[in-house]
């Protein structure tokens, strides 16, 4: 199996950091289905296939060992906007995501979760992606921020909203504008509203990742306690 941290254990979820550059054992690889062997192919560059192929087979592995049943066994299905669930036991849920050489792998027992990892980086687009994608709230407080804290802090808001939506399951069909996770790794629940209704999530950054930002939403059942604190949602209050 490869390298797995548990970055959190509790009763609602479980994410692992994956290192994508370590070599599965051919026993994970040799459990990877026709479809993903054939996705792995499309990749041109040969790094990127191994590191596909890593996430996989650590993906069924980790799966594997929730629910009980052999790796190769799992079987996947694909919800109306590509995201991924398993067939049997229908019940858990889980996300992948990856960037470059880290994975992370997050499960649920009962209700959709999503999943985001980003490397820490320069970028130079800041200021233009903050203007397409985050609230006019959310671009405040990233400008108030020195200038040395706009990679970090700008990471930490998109993990967040990619995270969100990979919950919904929706992708990138709901506008990223409309909904508000900050620029803060803060523990919160916001609402998601859609044409197809209104999707409550527990939102929180995950895990101390050297070199990178980790963002995990889980789906928030009707009448839920949920142990993540609460934040005010007044009109008018600054999002951090």
């Amino acid at each position: 199996m490869l390298p797995l941290t548990l970055l959190h254990a509790g009763t609602a979820m479980r994410v692992w950091q994956i290192d994508l550059d370590a070599t599965p054992t051919p026993q994970a690889v040799a459990a990877l289905s026709d479809g993903e062997w054939e996705r792995a192919r499309r990749f041109v560059f040969k790094r990127d296939r191994q590191r596909f192929i890593a996430a996989h087979a650590a993906l069924r592995e980790t799966l594997s060992s929730q629910v009980g049943l052999p790796a190769a066994m799992l079987e996947f299905e694909q919800g109306p906007f590509g995201k991924p669930s398993l067939v049997e036991p229908s019940a858990l849920r889980f996300n992948l995501s990856h960037s470059q050489g880290m994975g992370l792998i997050a499960v649920c027992d009962d209700v959709e979760i999503g999943a985001d990892i980003e490397l820490l980086r320069p970028m130079s687009d800041i200021d233009a992606l903050a203007r397409n994608y985050f609230s006019e709230r959310e671009r405040d407080a990233l400008e108030a921020l020195p200038r040395e804290l706009h990679e970090r802090a700008f990471l930490t808001c998109w993990t967040r909203k990619e995270a969100c939506l990979k919950a919904t399951g929706m992708g990138l069909s709901v506008d990223t504008r409309s909904f508000e996770v900050g620029v803060v790794p803060d523990a919160r629940e916001l609402t998601i509203h859609t044409a197809e209704g209104s999707t409550r999530l527990a939102l929180q950054s995950v895990g101390d990742v050297e070199g990178a930002m980790c963002a995990v939403a889980r789906v928030l059942a009707h009448r839920e306690a949920d142990p993540v604190r609460r934040l005010a949602e007044p009109e008018g209050e600054m999002c951090r």
